[in-house]
């Protein structure tokens, strides 16, 4: 039987600013500092066993700019992750994530 290919996951300078910006935002706004590290482990876990295999399986991003520059969505909970993967290297790269909600028209700084 065949292995099943494992990608690393890297995060862009941006996608890894969002995260700990939402991080802050749970500690001061809602004075949480536990549950804002009980957040970020849980969406970085999420996305390293939802992402680390066969991350092609979830749709391009419909959207323009996104579609064009082959990003894709994945879903975690109540966060929206925008990543492309790099098939020859095995590298999925995480480029966004927020909250659900957010205006996806317009990209994220590069």
């Amino acid at each position: 039987m065949e292995e099943i290919k494992r990608y690393e996951i890297i995060y862009t300078e941006t996608a890894e600013r969002q995260i700990i910006e939402k991080a802050d935002y749970i500690t001061w706004q809602f004075g949480a500092p536990d549950l804002a590290e009980i957040w970020y482990e849980r969406l970085r876990a999420d996305i390293q066993s939802g992402l680390s295999t066969l991350p092609s399986k979830f749709q391009l991003y419909d959207a323009s700019p996104w579609r064009e520059r082959g990003i894709r969505l994945y879903l975690s909970r109540n966060d929206i992750v925008l990543y492309r993967v790099d098939e020859a290297n095995g590298i999925v790269y995480i480029e966004a994530a927020f909250t659900k909600g957010k205006d996806l028209t317009t990209p994220t700084d590069e």
